[in-house]
This record gives structure tokens, sequence and C-alpha cells, in this order.
């Protein structure tokens, strides 16, 4: 999985504590939200061909059935259970178990993706020391220069290697964009 699909995974997983502050001022909106929220996780995870959306979709479906009054199976309820309760419920736990299952199929490539940022930076800083950086890295175009620091850095004999590393860690087009990220600002 790309940066960029992570990336977007990742922006939908923050608008989670946003829906839970909602719960929490008790916003008769809630489980409306939640259920925007679970359709547009969806439609996130189909586009990123993550079979993980079938799961989000059955606690979509489980929370339908909340709105129709259903109470979902193993739920307990303390006090009086009004419609709104069962609803607000039900939307508090398939948000927690829906972001639970999005971050674990995400938590591999995630890792993977740190781990090439951490290794660009180094990689980066060795280039700019050996004076492999050029002074104004724009001067020939962004992604020519881009290209032409990686053409650089991987037939340099100390970064050549790790290049190699780094481009079968995340692959050739991430290493370019962590390569871009890590890149010090033109003065």
């Amino acid at each position: 999985m790309h940066i960029v699909n992570i990336e977007e995974i990742q922006g939908m997983l923050l608008r989670v504590p946003e829906l839970i502050d909602r719960l929490e001022s008790h916003d008769p909106d809630f489980a409306v939200l939640v259920k925007d929220w679970l359709t547009g996780a969806e439609q996130v995870l189909i586009s990123n061909r993550l079979a993980v959306a079938a799961d989000v979709a059955v606690l979509r479906g489980v929370l339908i059935s909340a709105e129709r009054g259903v109470l979902p199976e193993g739920m307990v309820l303390t006090g009086r259970k009004t419609a709104r309760k069962i609803k607000d419920a039900t939307a508090a736990d398939a948000l927690r178990r829906a972001s639970e299952l999005v971050s674990d199929a995400i938590r591999g490539d995630a890792a993977q993706i740190a781990e090439g940022e951490k290794l660009t930076r180094q990689l980066v800083a060795l280039a700019e020391r050996k004076g492999i950086l050029p002074d104004d890295p724009d001067a020939g175009g962004h992604s020519e220069t881009l290209n032409a620091i990686w053409r650089a850095m991987s037939e340099d004999p100390d970064l050549g290697p790790a290049t190699t590393h780094l481009a079968g860690l995340v692959g050739a087009y991430d290493a370019l964009v962590l390569l871009d990220r890590m890149l010090p600002p033109v003065p």
C-alpha cells in the first residue's frame, strides 16, 4: 500500500476523536454521524482494496438494526432502554470496533512507512554531508532534481545499499515521496 493510501486511512481514523466528543456532548445526531463515518470508511477501504471493508459494513448493519430498535446481541444497557440509548451505545461500540479493525489492517504497512521515513532521514543527512544534495534543489525542476538526487545516492558506494533497501521496503515511488519530504527546506 502506498503512503498516500495509508495517510488517507489514517486521516479517516483521526476523525474518530471528534465523533467521541459528539457522544460526550449528547449530540442527538451522534448515531447518524457514526453511520456516515462507517459508510465513508467502507468506501476508502474498498478503494484501497482492503477486505476489512466487509467487517466495517457489518458494523454499519448492526447500527442500522439498532436504529430500528433492535438491541445488538451481547449488549447490556442499564436503566431504561430508550431508542436513543440503544442507538448511541451501538454507534459507540461500532465506532470502537471499526477503528480497531482499520488500525489493525494498516498497522504493518504504517510500520514499514515509519521505518522508511527513519531510513530516508538518515540517507538525506549522509547525502548532505557528502555533498550529494544540490544547493538549489529546484534549479532543474522538482521531479528531475529528485530523480537526480536518488540516482546519485543509488550510485554512491556508501549510500547505494541503503537506497536499495529503502526502495525494497516502501517501493520506488514511495521512496521518492519520502526523499522529497526529508530534503532540507530551501533557504
